[in-house]
């Protein structure tokens, strides 16, 4: 770790960056997930929006936290998450 403010910035960012490339991968495999669970609900005749299984995920998620983002954060982050891939669902 540098004592330089400017230096520490720039090492801030790049782990920031580096971060971000994998939460991107990882939001492109759970929505690969969740395009095949779209394709298994459409295959039993089952509409792709559970408000069950999204109830019980949005409990999980607040329930356990994530450092300073709040339960409610959290909450709002993973709402907007599976619209998107609702949308992504309904699109196939």
């Amino acid at each position: 770790m540098s004592g330089d403010p400017a230096a520490r910035l720039a090492e801030i960012r790049s782990e920031i960056d580096r971060i971000d490339s994998e939460l991107l991968k990882l939001l492109e495999e759970r929505t690969n997930f969740a395009l095949e669970a779209g394709a298994a609900k459409a295959a039993l005749g089952r509409p792709v929006h559970d408000p069950e299984r999204e109830a019980q995920l949005l409990t999980r998620i607040s329930a356990r936290g994530a450092g300073a983002l709040s339960p409610e954060d959290l909450r709002a982050l993973w709402e907007l998450l599976m619209a998107a891939t609702r949308r992504a669902e309904s699109q196939r």
